[in-house]
């Protein structure tokens, strides 16, 4: 439910806020606020304070006397004035008791409460009678509260009244209430029994009370608790665990307890949910957390158990609660942010082991506390028990079973405690020191980790993860805060996994950290120790001693040596030592290494070092962010009876200590004291004592006031403390801490507004006994709320109260980030040295507030006077001491002030030469400080207003005679101009201005995210704050750098859901504030946040979304109140389909269920009201634009060399050039974080190792993830010996890989690039097979340069998956991304956790095959399978084996496959594996009614198609993508939708027309190399696609292009044409298949005629048998015949290897031609010369041919021919590359010689790489007189680098002409055979001109000379 401001709003707690007040002014919303933002966690129940049946049971009888009664009618009356009553409230019941009852009214009877009143003013009247209050009990339960007058949906409360001991029991109806959820609050007047009361009341609700007239009094408080009586306790899943191995008298004390806890606990399904295991020697189950979500059903439950005798088995009931009852399918509600919580309950010491159990319990998230009775073990306890915080203690050891009953109420309180601070404080609080540590800008820290053979490998890992955690909270840099990691056992890990100066940034420093592998041996601390002196001393050095240096030593056991002595060496060269001890760490030795205690922290359990990271930061950086702490500091004590003397001695050490912490003094803290009771007493003022001695020793001599507890008064009395009267200073924190053990006795509410309405910080601190809500409205703020079991606890906050006191929580932003700022000084003569100081001091304060660095903020400044001087430019200093010491060093240079000529000159430094990064999206501010007018002032506000009009944000600051139009002028509006009286006012400026630049200021955001905004729109926002919700949206899109990939979408919801932005790319930021501004306020009654995350999930499932792996789903809720319908299942479902839901709720809010909707409390955030949606900006946007980098899993590869055509003396790279080129673009690609692809959130990184042996300088063998440091120690490597690839080089790769490792589960990869076998390959096989069971996961080889005898590596090869057979060569452009997806597609099926891929639906069973028998073939080898199997595999037909070993097992399978669906009945189609895309035309004349039919056509289709619903490759898989001039994806093949959820999709694609005009060749383009880009490979695999076009494409060449690219990638387009489309037809007409089709639909209404051929022909297309009617006619002979010229580069560039494969593919190149019968005569057909070229010989100033002559046009006339010239008389030359020249002698001698030239005439030259320098001017000249003489020049470059002057070769266009490619291989050089068809094609057809036109007027003005003699 919501309330507006102007309608009704509940508030609670005080008599302020205890009505429903209609009309309620914002003042006192405001007020009541804080504690409404609090408390609304608890209305997600069913049982909220909203609906409550209240009965009054009041004593009549005579024992109160008719004298008393009175007193008792006016208490009654007074309460329920008090009370907010209501038909949806509270209903209230009246009965007068005494022998019997008498009902006053029911709790129907009145619905107003004035009529209640009336009713008791004139009708309640004494009775008389016995007092039998068990007799009143049993009739109320049957009247009020017993079915069906009950409603259990409400609270039910019974307010007992009575004035002495009663005549009968009252335990047994009272004990019967409560079972049945009434909670009973107990009040004794006159001679009633606290005993009695006790026995009543649920639980502490029990007040005995002196005098009858202290019920006026007490009347007031009576809402409150009535408020505390119901909402004791909010949301949790609460599981008990007993050992039930008790006495019956024992177990029955253990089962009151149990029944008591449940009673005060709000128990139904949607709040607390209860779970019970019972234990002996086996653990039962007795209630589950789903089945038990009835209170009274759980207590029956506990009242029938009975103890067990047997075995303390905890262990096993641990592991089975975790197992059984901690499960979603249990009813956990964990994934729903709900609280996990265990009780464990136990009198022994275990038999079996709890530490492992309890660890994994722990770390499934589940908070444990563990009550110890009698004998069970301590130690036993700490290690099941989360460890302590602060504020709680989860270990509680009892004498007796008796004592159970006073833990009733402190075990509820701690459930309470627990709850709140996982739903308020947690996030918050580790937001709060993160923003701390902000203020630790240097600091060298050295993690020292025990990594001995003690420490389990899991507790390894969580000890790594700490460090991880640790880091993340500091400000990672070279020149800020560097960390270093040294690892010891008895010897030290090295290299050192992390040095201290190599890892600059969080990320990799923390993958450095997660490569860290544990070395074990024995604990030597004191030998570690000794070892980091000269480390830190390095450091020390290397910062010239200026910046503070940590060493965090990590153990968990006994140090074996001295560690004293060491420890203190290290302390006397100024290095801070932690110490933080683990299980059996000794804690003294501990503090020897500490040197005192504070620095000594200790966990039971490795998984509990996450539970004191927050304090062990805070710990560090608490002298950063106290070291400037200006504070006034009071103390308010309460020191009233109920405190002991005992108790007050800890309370005065606890203010002592904290004393003790901070930094006292006249300029620093100041602290006074003030203690309270009933009365108030001033102890000191702020300014009496100013040094901590004093204050310390005023302090021990206080005494106790005793007397009551009147917080309220007390709260107004201090608050004079904080005036100048009582030595409060101007412009520093004021701070009050409150310390009081009790529940205040008058209101507090109001005094503890006012106090922080004056600026002061509260932190309240109470014991159990105190009243928590009451805190909470003192502090204002869950986080500075500290409510502790105990005093002694007390001394556990200090660290954390004197963090909060130096850091204050308001802070949203501590540091200003990313700017460019300029300060323009007035330097005139008219400021003296006095007032310029102050100038530069105020300069200074900014600075100190910057990240400042190259990639943050940076400072500028200009000076100026008479005229304007650049003081130093942006890009000058890049730290921040180096600006304040320029700052420190200026001196004024007198004159007068021209302020606009300074405002001018600065624009200069904004520019990119002076180190301005506007272009980079940096923000521009420009500070002015000037005393005086100026004397330019005229040109003033036009210069001003440039500088703004240039996106420059202009601070003005004035001081004395400053004008204030003139500082108006200059800044432009209000907020940015400044003015202060005296330069000394200038210090108090720079907090407001630093404030401001934060939240101008933007950290670097470059996600790549899918962002939805769902926004509230109900009635309640209203206009003027639905204005301000806009706007916020706009200011956080000004964090996001829109040079990331980002769209945006945006949606609003009431009762009503409204998409107002579909998924937009995020490139013009005004355009889309424009859209936003557009949006308006659609009201409703409700807010059904349930239903709008239910269709918001259409944003992350649409067909328009774009998206990659590396996109991120982000869901950004906004709302200002609770949901009228269910929103944990909806949130639930994003979650699961990897949304990251980020919730900020406004204003009064229902806490638990916002947690349940962003699923973490990191996600969590708050505001008071829509005003204060900025304060959370750069929190939220900070958090979202996180870079999501924890690597999930790990897996190692180990790389070896095998060259053995090396020898002594030779570098690694020795006539290695491509391995040299190509290996460090391999190490880049396989380190880089990957992301799985079939969940988003896991991550890979691989390490990589070399194993490098024949050297002779070591190679290192360390596992890395820096390809420069890899690479680096390779660099000048000299081999020793040849290396050879034998069994012994196998093992030795193998044994890289180390021996002991974690539990972690890494996948193992060799990777080996080799030149050839050097071992019978019989054996290696075998080893390769051995290694493979060992645990090896892959092997792959990579083909060098000078190879031989590779065609073997596949035999020993394994991992490649279906591409077994693929020859990896290190020539292949694309072999980096070849091996990393083979290592990435193992590992993410053999390492990560989760999904392995995309499950389909099960298939029907297949027929059983006949069994394949190898055992009459002993020795059949791997090579031999793998050869006989690959071909039958690969065939769409099964063909016989020619080994009937092997063909025996398939005979089955060929018999089902021409028996299966393929042939009975309708054939199904596709025939074969088909991925097939559909492109939509939206390009600017496209109407809604021709996409439309776009979509329907395509619909239709997909119908008549067998679409691809499993991995089995069946079917089609179908792409979606719109087009205009770009391309758009709409349904990704990767998305894998089921047919009926795949026309689902389809039809949910929206119609969105495009301002751009139609280019179908570039779209084709687009498709080919993108959309099929990622496919399934295989041979009979088909790509098909269908283009829709609504008209004719602007550019004909682009469809040329991309027809040549889909007849070269063997993809088979089709249109389906609306109008006309000649363009299209045109080039269409080179397929000579007939299955490139077009489709004239234009406005036939039955379409599916004319799509029987597209659907037979080419959609259904069998290759193997294809139909007659597919089949294109006879083509007509082609009349253009061509005389084509191969130039083949055989020149010592290309290797031998390279070579034989072109040679390959020349041959299958000469397919492509028609070859002429008789080339000397006739004139029909092709005919093809091949020459080669550069003989060895031949030098250009020769006159030797630059060429070989292969064979001439006239050689052949067949195909085969020319085909066996290739093959056996082809040999490489090894001269010099000369292009040019054999292009010239080509056209010069060649094609002259042959008689009856061919209409067209084509030069194809194949290159492999640069020609030589003397060549190129030749080849220039050769190449220009080619085109001009028509020859078409084709040509193929094989070269890795792409050589410029290529193009200048090639005719035009370069896209038909020009082909880049790697070293070839098979894949690519079919490509380019089909490419060259298509090319020759257009060669026939004249498509291109030669020479073109644009040549032709150039050609006709040359003079061409003759071609040069060759001999």
């Amino acid at each position: 439910m919501k309330f507006a401001i102007q309608e009704t709003v509940l508030v609670w707690r005080t008599p302020l806020c205890l009505v429903a007040v209609l009309g309620l002014k914002r003042k006192t919303f405001q007020v009541c606020l804080p504690w409404l933002i609090l408390f609304r966690l608890i209305l997600c129940c069913i049982n909220s304070a909203e609906s409550a049946d209240i009965v009054l049971l009041v004593d009549g009888s005579d024992v109160l006397g008719e004298r008393t009664f009175p007193s008792v009618k006016s208490f009654i009356y007074r309460m329920i004035g008090n009370l907010p009553v209501g038909p949806k409230r509270y209903h209230i019941a009246l009965v007068q008791y005494s022998d019997d009852i008498h009902s006053e009214f029911q709790l129907d009877t009145f619905r107003a409460k004035n009529l209640m009143l009336n009713h008791i003013k004139k009708n309640f009247a004494y009775r008389g009678g016995a007092l039998r209050t068990g007799n009143a009990l049993q009739k109320v339960h049957e009247t009020f509260f017993s079915e069906p007058t009950s409603r259990r949906d409400r609270n039910r409360v019974l307010v007992v009244v009575t004035s002495g001991l009663s005549e009968d029991n009252v335990d047994e109806p009272a004990e019967i209430l409560r079972n049945d959820g009434i909670k009973i609050i107990a009040v004794g007047i006159q001679e009633a029994s606290p005993e009695e009361l006790q026995s009543m009341a649920t639980h502490h609700f029990y007040y005995k009370l002196r005098m009858p007239r202290d019920l006026s009094m007490f009347s007031q408080n009576m809402s409150k608790i009535i408020e505390d009586n119901i909402f004791f306790v909010g949301i949790a899943d609460l599981v008990f665990i007993v050992d039930e191995g008790l006495s019956k008298p024992k177990f029955e004390d253990m089962k009151k307890f149990l029944q008591d806890t449940i009673s005060s606990l709000d128990v139904n399904e949607k709040c607390i949910r209860i779970g019970l295991v019972t234990y002996s020697t086996e653990p039962r189950v007795v209630s589950l957390l789903k089945t038990e979500t009835n209170k009274s059903e759980i207590l029956q439950k506990i009242r029938n158990l009975s103890s067990r005798p047997g075995k303390a088995n905890t262990g096993a009931a641990i592991s089975a609660t975790k197992r059984n009852v901690f499960t979603e399918s249990a009813g956990s509600r964990k994934t729903q942010a709900v609280e996990q919580i265990a009780i464990l309950i136990t009198h022994r010491p275990s038999e079996d082991n709890v530490s492992d159990v309890a660890h994994d319990l722990r770390k499934a998230g589940v908070t444990v506390f563990a009550i110890g009775v009698e004998g069970a073990n301590v130690t036993q306890l700490s290690q099941i028990a989360s460890h302590p915080k602060p504020q709680q203690q989860y270990v509680t050891k009892l004498q007796a079973f008796s004592e159970l009953q006073y833990q009733t109420i402190i075990f509820s309180k701690k459930i309470l405690n627990e709850i709140q601070y996982q739903l308020y404080v947690q996030a918050g609080r580790r937001h709060h020191i993160k923003t701390g540590c902000v203020d630790t800008e240097e600091a060298d820290i050295y993690f020292l980790v025990d990594g001995s053979t003690s420490i389990q490998p899991a507790d390894f890992q969580d000890m790594k993860s700490f460090l991880k955690e640790v880091i993340t909270m500091f400000s990672v840099g070279a020149d800020k805060v560097r960390f270093g990691v040294v690892q010891y056992s008895d010897k030290i890990q090295m290299p050192l996994p992390v040095p201290l100066d190599e890892y600059s940034n969080t990320n990799d420093l923390k993958k450095a950290i997660d490569n860290i592998r544990q070395i074990f041996g024995d604990t030597h601390t004191g030998k570690a120790l000794t070892f980091m002196q000269p480390l830190f001393k390095k450091a020390q050095e290397q910062r010239s001693g200026k910046v503070p240096c940590y060493l965090i030593v990590l153990t968990d056991g006994q140090a074996q040596d001295d560690v004293k002595i060491h420890a203190e060496s290290l302390r006397k060269e100024k290095v801070k030592v932690y110490a933080i001890g683990v299980k059996e760490a000794v804690k003294t030795q501990l503090v020897e290494i500490a040197g005192e205690e504070s620095k000594v922290f200790y966990v039971h359990e490795f998984d509990s070092l996450k539970d004191i990271k927050n304090d062990f930061v805070s710990e560090i950086c608490s002298e950063g962010a106290c070291k400037d702490v200006k504070a006034d500091i009071m103390f308010l004590v309460d020191s009233s009876g109920s405190i002991t003397t005992e108790n007050f001695v800890k309370m005065k050490s606890f203010m002592m200590e904290l004393v003790n912490k901070s930094e006292i003094g006249s300029d620093q803290v100041h602290v006074g004291v003030v203690q309270f009771s009933g009365t108030s007493k001033e102890e000191f003022q702020l300014t009496k004592y100013s040094t901590k001695s004093d204050i310390i020793s005023a302090i021990e001599i206080m005494s106790p006031l005793g007397q009551n507890t009147l917080t309220g008064d007390a709260l107004k009395f201090v608050s004079n403390y904080f005036k100048p009267t009582k030595g409060a200073r101007a412009s520093v924190r004021k701070i009050l801490i409150l310390i009081t053990d009790g529940e205040a006795q008058d209101e507090v509410k109001t005094p503890a507004m006012a106090l922080r309405e004056d600026g002061i910080s509260v932190f309240a601190v109470g014991v159990f006994g105190a009243n928590k809500t009451q805190l909470e409205e003192i502090s204002g703020k869950p986080q500075l709320v500290f409510y502790v079991e105990n005093f002694d606890i007390l001394k556990q906050l200090e660290s954390e109260i004197l963090f909060g006191i130096c850091n204050p929580f308001a802070l949203d932003c501590k540091r200003i980030e990313r700017l460019d700022v300029v300060f323009v000084i007035d330097g005139s003569g008219s400021i003296d040295s006095t007032e310029y100081d102050s100038m530069k001091d105020f300069m200074i304060a900014l600075v100190k507030k910057s990240d400042v660095c190259r990639e943050q903020v940076q400072f500028g400044a200009v000076k100026y006077a008479a005229t304007p001087q650049t003081f130093f430019d942006l890009n000058k200093y890049d730290t921040k001491s180096a600006i304040i010491e320029a700052i420190q060093n200026d001196q004024s240079i007198g004159g007068d002030t021209y302020t606009a000529a300074a405002i001018g000159h600065s624009e200069s430094l904004f520019t990119r030469q002076h180190g301005s990064r506007r272009d980079m999206g940096v923000p521009q501010i420009l500070i002015v400080i000037t005393d005086g007018v100026s004397h330019d002032a005229i040109q003033l506000n036009d210069t001003a207003r440039r500088l703004r009009d240039n996106g420059i944000t202009i601070y003005a600051v004035g001081i004395e005679g400053a004008k204030t139009d003139e500082l108006l002028g200059m800044a432009g509006s209000q907020d940015k101009y400044f003015y202060v009286n005296t330069f000394g006012g200038l210090q108090n400026l720079s907090v407001p201005i630093s404030d401001d630049l934060c939240a101008q200021s933007k950290s670097e955001c470059n996600i790549e995210a899918d962002v939805v905004f769902l926004i509230d729109g109900s009635n309640s926002i209203g206009d003027k704050n639905f204005a301000i919700m806009k706007n916020f949206l706009k200011e956080l899109l000004n964090q996001i750098d829109p040079a990331g990939y980002v769209n945006i979408g945006i949606a609003q919801y009431s009762d009503k859901y409204k998409k107002e932005l579909d998924l937009h790319p995020f490139q013009n930021r005004s355009e889309l504030k424009g859209q936003i501004d557009n949006i308006i306020l659609i009201q409703g009654q409700q807010t059904l946040i349930g239903s709008a995350l239910k269709n918001v999930k259409q944003f992350f499932s649409s067909t328009r979304r774009k998206r990659s792996p590396k996109t991120r789903d982000i869901l950004l809720v906004i709302t200002d109140g609770e949901s009228h319908d269910d929103v944990r299942e909806p949130a639930e479902s994003l979650r699961k389909a990897d949304v990251d839901i980020y919730a900020v709720g406004v204003g009064e809010m229902n806490e638990s269920e916002l947690l349940q909707i962003a699923g973490s409390s990191d996600r969590k955030y708050t505001v008071e009201n829509f005003n204060k949606l900025l304060d959370i900006k750069k929190r939220l946007t900070e958090d979202f634009c996180k870079e999501e980098s924890d690597t999930t899993c790990w897996a190692d590869i180990v790389m070896g060399f095998d060259i053995s055509s090396q020898k002594q003396g030779d570098r690694l790279f020795h006539r290695q050039v491509q391995l040299e080129n190509y290996l460090p673009v391999i190490l880049k690609t396989l380190t880089d974080l990957k992301t799985v692809r079939c969940n988003t959130r896991t991550k890979i990184q691989f390490i990589v190792a070399l194993s490098v042996n024949n050297t002779d300088t070591p190679v290192s063998s360390e596992f890395q993830f820096k390809t420069e440091k890899i690479m680096s120690s390779l660099k000048d490597v000299v081999i020793k010996s040849p290396s050879h690839f034998d069994v012994n080089f196998l093992q030795a790769l193998w044994e890289t890989f180390p021996k002991k490792s974690d539990t972690e589960k890494r996948s193992k990869v060799i990777i080996v690039f080799s030149d050839g076998l050097d071992d019978d390959i019989e054996m290696l096989e075998q080893k390769s097979d051995e290694l493979r069971e060992k645990g090896l996961n892959a092997l792959i080889t990579v083909v060098l340069e000078g190879a031989s005898d590779f065609e073997e590596f596949e035999f020993i090869e394994f991992g490649k998956g279906f591409e077994y057979r693929t020859r990896i060569t290190i020539g292949m452009t694309n072999i980096a991304d070849r091996l990393s997806q083979y290592v990435v597609s193992y590992s993410e099926k053999d390492t990560c956790p989760g999904p392995r891929g995309f499950p389909g639906e099960r298939g029907e069973k297949g027929f059983r095959g006949d069994p394949v028998s190898f055992s009459r073939r002993p020795s059949l080898s791997r090579r031999h399978v793998i050869n006989t199997l690959y071909s039958n595999l690969l065939s769409q037909s099964v063909m016989k084996s020619e080994d009937p070993y092997v063909s025996q097992g398939m005979s089955a399978a060929s018999s089902q496959q021409t028996t299966g669906s393929l042939v009975l009945g309708k054939q199904e189609c596709p025939i074969h594996p088909t991925e097939l895309v559909f492109a939509l035309d939206v390009s600017q004349d496209t109407t809604r009614q021709a996409f439309e039919r776009m979509r329907e056509i395509a619909i239709s289709i997909v119908n008549e198609t067998k679409i691809r619903e499993s991995n089995c490759p069946v079917g089609a898989r179908v792409a979606v993508v719109s087009y205009s001039s770009t391309v758009h994806y709409l349904i990704r093949f990767s998305d894998a939708y089921n047919k009926n959820q795949l026309v689902q999709e389809i039809k949910n694609i929206s119609y969105t027309r495009s301002s751009e005009g139609r280019d179908i060749g570039s779209a084709m383009r687009f498709v080919a190399r993108n959309t099929f880009k990622r496919t399934l490979q295989g041979a009979n695999v088909r790509k098909v696609a269908v283009f829709f076009s609504n008209g004719q494409s602007e550019d004909a060449l682009s469809i040329h292009t991309a027809v040549l690219e889909f007849s070269a990638l063997d993809i088979v387009p089709a249109v389906i044409a609306l109008n006309n489309v000649p363009k299209v037809n045109r080039a269409f007409e080179m397929d000579a298949s007939g299955q490139f089709q077009i489709v004239n639909i234009r406005q036939e209404r039955d379409y599916k005629p004319l799509l029987q051929a597209l659907q037979l022909c080419t959609l259904c297309y069998d290759e193997c048998k294809p139909r007659a009617a597919c089949q294109p006619g006879r083509p007509r002979p082609s009349q253009a015949s061509v005389d084509a010229a191969f130039i083949l580069d055989s020149s010592r560039t290309m290797s031998h290897v390279e070579f034989e494969k072109v040679k390959d593919f020349l041959s299958s190149v000469l397919d492509n031609f028609d070859i002429s019968p008789q080339p000397m005569v006739g004139a029909l057909g092709d005919r093809v010369a091949i020459v080669s070229h550069a003989p060895p010989d031949f030098r250009h100033s020769t006159q030797k041919s630059p060429v070989k002559t292969e064979f001439d046009f006239v050689t052949y006339n067949t195909k085969q021919l020319m085909k066996r010239h290739i093959k056996e008389s082809v040999q490489q030359l090894n001269g010099v590359s000369a292009v040019g020249h054999a292009i010239q002698w080509t056209i010069d001698n060649l094609f002259p010689r042959a008689s009856n030239a061919r209409k067209h005439k084509a030069i194809i030259v194949i290159s492999a790489g640069e020609t030589s320098q003397w060549d190129k001017e030749t080849l220039k000249n050769a190449s220009l007189k080619a085109k001009c003489q028509g020859y078409a020049l084709f040509v193929l470059s094989l070269g890795h680098a792409y050589d410029k002057q290529l193009e200048e070769l090639a005719s035009l266009p370069l896209e038909h002409h020009l082909l880049q490619l790697g070293r070839i291989h098979r894949p690519e050089y079919k490509y380019v055979v089909r490419f060259l068809k298509g090319c020759l094609h257009l060669l026939r057809n004249g498509i291109d001109s030669y020479p073109p036109e644009n040549l032709k007027t150039r050609c006709s003005r040359i003079s061409f000379p003759k071609g040069k003699r060759y001999m």
